[in-house]
């Protein structure tokens, strides 16, 4: 990810897409973008500053992600401009670098094109975890997962609380010896003290995919534990 294009230039590209729309249609897709929902009045005094009030709490990841999703509703050429320095343009379909935590048989992963980095799982997909939004140079944090958990988990939406006790029992039904759950149970406790949501996250059980050049032996899998 290129470091020349700072946070509120992203906002700004995608403030400047949207507000393309008419007023009275800014709400809702601000809405269907995944950004908080507001009124028409609110939008009719400026429709840029509608769409940058909803983009100010999200980091760099989130943006990417909502400039993604504009960029497959919306004609906006400059931000895939911005995009494009950032590295993230070309990539067809989803952010598929993190596989984790299996709770039953392990994902059989091949690598469908490599230009774009776009990976499919092939087997039992339904048993391990994919994330699915861009990680920055700073990684990932517990606050940025449990995020994410929220957002493909409409029984985690609303209490964070909740939420990091649900994702911390789920990632623990992917442990697979008493050293890891010791590990994971200890360091997972840090983040219900106070700023425990800024530490990076642990993430068990990650799958790497060597896709050799026979489908007779693609399924092989390297578990990094």
């Amino acid at each position: 990810m290129g470091d020349a294009v700072k946070p509120e230039t992203l906002r700004s590209a995608i403030a400047s897409a949207v507000a393309e729309l008419k007023a009275y249609e800014v709400p809702d897709a601000c809405v269907a973008l995944g950004l908080a929902p507001g009124d028409e009045n609110e939008a009719f005094g400026s429709k840029h500053r509608y769409v940058m009030k909803r983009l100010r709490p999200l980091v760099v990841p989130e943006l990417i992600a909502v400039a993604r999703k504009v960029l497959d509703e919306y004609e906006a050429p400059e931000l895939d401009r911005v995009l494009a320095s950032l590295g993230m343009t070309g990539v067809d379909g989803e952010f598929k670098n993190l596989i984790f935590a299996a709770n039953g048989p392990k994902p059989e992963i091949v690598l469908r094109d490599a230009v774009n980095n776009r990976l499919d799982i092939v087997r039992n997909a339904q048993h391990c975890l994919t994330y699915t939004r861009p990680l920055s140079a700073a990684g990932l944090s517990w606050a940025e997962l449990v995020s994410w958990w929220q957002q493909t988990n409409p029984a985690a939406a609303g209490d964070q609380a909740a939420a990091s006790r649900t994702l911390c029992t789920r990632l623990a039904e992917s442990l697979a010896s008493p050293p890891e759950e010791v590990l994971f149970h200890t360091y997972a406790a840090l983040y219900f003290r106070d700023g425990g949501h800024a530490l990076p996250a642990l993430i068990p059980q990650v799958y790497l995919h060597y896709d050799p050049y026979t489908t007779k032996t693609s399924s092989h899998l390297v578990s990094l534990r």
